[in-house]
């Protein structure tokens, strides 16, 4: 058997000093319930609003979206934020419906326990979107505005395609969307639909 040179890089030398020098019973991070998660994330939304808005933010609102002006940004951010604190209110709402709920320490527990509000929240988020968008009317002074605040929020929540939005996050529990469950979501979205046309 021959003898080899190896060169550790820092990272490797970083990484042999943890594993010998870490205490035995150093824990896993803690777990949490994705409507912990959601919530923490949506629980500074009023703080938020409370901020001005930044010029690299109106700058980025204002290259994004056709018709919104500088002097938009403002009514925007306010929209933006009473959208985002409207679906916080319809999650807290799901939350208080289980006092059992946040106290899951498994991602598999959150899965299969919390799993019916988990698809209560999509159907309630996506019907209040749904309305947000029907009640929207082109030919309103600010149509430009109330749309780009629809669009941010929908980002956040579900994404854009390259960039994933929260409930990403069921993504790693492994919960379960069945077509079932779509063609459930899809009924109830037609059905609001349908409700506002009569």
């Amino acid at each position: 058997m021959t003898e080899e040179n190896v060169t550790l890089t820092e990272q490797d030398e970083a990484d042999i000093h943890r594993l010998y020098n870490e205490p035995d019973g150093v824990e896993a991070p803690t777990f949490h319930p994705v409507l912990k998660v959601w919530h923490e994330v949506l629980k500074m939304a009023e703080r938020e609003q409370a901020v001005s808005v930044s010029p690299q933010w109106a700058s980025k609102m204002v290259g994004s979206y056709v018709g919104v002006t500088f002097a938009d940004c403002l009514e925007l951010h306010d929209r933006y934020f009473d959208k985002l604190i409207q679906l916080r209110d319809i999650l807290v709402q799901e939350i208080e419906t289980d006092e059992d709920c946040l106290t899951y320490t498994t991602p598999e527990d959150d899965a299969k326990e919390n799993s019916v509000h988990y698809k209560n929240l999509l159907l309630l988020w996506q019907m209040a979107v749904l309305q947000w968008e029907m009640d929207w009317d082109c030919a309103d002074p600010m149509a430009a505005v109330e749309l780009a605040a629809i669009s941010e929020v929908h980002k956040i929540y579900f994404g854009n395609g390259a960039q994933p939005g929260m409930t990403a996050y069921l993504d790693n529990i492994g919960f379960q969307f069945t077509d079932d469950d779509q063609a459930e979501l899809a009924e109830a979205l037609e059905g609001l639909k349908a409700g506002s046309s009569e």
